[in-house]
């Protein structure tokens, strides 16, 4: 069966993290997109995602995968039967145009940026600190907390742009 409108939409939003959905608006061809798209596979092995309760099919498994020409398939298998299609890159720009404006646009810049440069300052490992304990309580756990609140500020940001197929309204 093909896909239908919610899935091209929820295919999408599955693909795209807040931090790849701002690379991808900023590219500035076709060719770079198809580009950045192989790129994005062969980063990741094989993305599967699945549908959340209050959406269509919740609890159904869906898999992307690369397509040559351009883009990649969305696998869904429901209790009803496996729905496949493909989605262009082309495509994913048409439907991510239709809710970007300036502001959506100025708030998942600020928002991605802001989480990119609080990234840049993870210490992995307790030195300079004497313990790990001292390194716990003086930079992890505050860091940590900022990271929380800095991602979901970008999920944020994604969802304006990015609704699921039933979407929850948005805040700008």
């Amino acid at each position: 069966m093909n896909l239908t409108a919610d899935d091209v939409q929820m295919a999408v939003r599955d693909f795209f993290s807040p931090e790849m959905l701002l690379d991808f608006i900023d590219l500035p061809s076709r060719a770079a997109r198809i580009a950045w798209g192989r790129e994005q596979f062969a980063e990741r092995s094989r993305p599967t995602a699945r549908r959340l309760p209050g959406e269509p099919d919740s609890g159904s498994q869906a898999t992307l995968r690369p397509e040559s020409e351009g883009g990649f398939r969305y696998i869904l298998d429901t209790p009803s039967g496996r729905r496949d299609g493909k989605v262009t890159w082309c495509g994913a720009l048409l439907l991510i145009s239709e809710r970007l404006n300036p502001v959506r646009y100025g708030v998942l810049r600020l928002a991605v940026d802001d989480e990119r440069r609080h990234q840049r300052q993870y210490m992995p490992c307790p030195m300079p600190y004497r313990t790990p304990e001292v390194w716990n309580e003086l930079f992890y756990q505050q860091w940590s907390t900022r990271a929380a609140e800095l991602a979901l500020r970008s999920a944020g940001a994604k969802d304006a742009v990015l609704p699921a197929a039933v979407a929850h309204p948005a805040l700008f």
